[in-house]
């Protein structure tokens, strides 16, 4: 055989190859082209799919540093757990889409489960889940807007005799908001946006200071359809601020 008509075959062949797989994917510029800015916001959509996978989404934005206010400031975990008939699949193809952002394929860590981490918030994502003949895809939801502490501001001393006021803001709703603090545990704060820490409630010392840090949670969850009951997308943004404790004689 010609040698040269030989590589051009293979390099036919491996170039269609390419663009069957690219074409089966989900791509990043399709993904969202029928989704608005000024939807994005309220965007839930359930997906589809063959009803034999079990899908748990998480996603998970942290700030990394004080009152974050940019999402360039957070960091997101993904992680995608896929069974079917009680069993972890292994070879799934796992992919999540951002709003007006780029798509990642999810490595598998392990059993059933698939993560990654990357820069930023994106706050809308769409997920889509291949695993031999069954799938899940279409699946899109919009997070909690970051909020941001109005009070305390990072790194004030406050008095331990006395309660702290702590006041956030954030735009739109949350299907749940948590605050937790170093000596209370999580109180949920869905209708407010204000809350008065007692002085038990801190963490001080009659001697010195001490450093606290509050967190709050905003979290958006779903229902996925096409998918085997149970199966959920959850969207969690995190902000935190720290503040000294001044020393308590109470």
């Amino acid at each position: 055989m010609n040698t040269t008509k030989s590589t051009l075959k293979k390099t036919i062949g491996g170039l269609a190859a390419v663009a069957m797989v690219a074409a089966c994917a989900p791509s990043m510029a399709n993904a969202f082209d029928d989704v608005s800015a000024s939807e994005v916001q309220d965007l839930r959509r359930q997906g589809s799919g063959t009803g034999n996978l079990s899908v748990q989404v998480k996603v998970e934005a942290d700030s990394r540093r004080d009152n974050a206010a940019d999402a360039s400031d957070f960091e997101t975990e993904f992680e995608v757990k896929v069974f079917r008939s009680g069993q972890p699949v292994r070879d799934a193809q796992v992919t999540v889409s951002a709003f007006e952002g780029p798509e990642w394929t999810l490595r598998h860590d392990d059993d059933g489960e698939y993560e990654r981490e990357v820069r930023g918030y994106h706050r809308a994502y769409r997920v889509d889940v291949v695993a031999g003949d069954d799938k899940v895809e279409g699946v899109y939801l919009a997070g909690p807007a970051v909020p941001t502490f109005t009070a305390p501001t990072p790194g004030a001393s406050v008095p331990g005799d006395q309660p702290v006021t702590v006041s956030w803001q954030a735009e739109g709703k949350a299907d749940e908001a948590w605050l937790e603090g170093e000596e209370f545990e999580k109180v949920r704060v869905d209708e407010v946006n204000t809350y008065t820490v007692r002085p038990e409630q801190l963490e001080r010392e009659w001697d010195e200071v001490e450093e606290n840090e509050f967190e709050l949670v905003r979290v958006n969850r779903m229902p996925i359809s096409g998918a085997a009951s149970g199966s959920e997308m959850i969207i969690r943004v995190k902000n935190e601020v720290e503040v000294r404790v001044e020393p308590s004689r109470s």
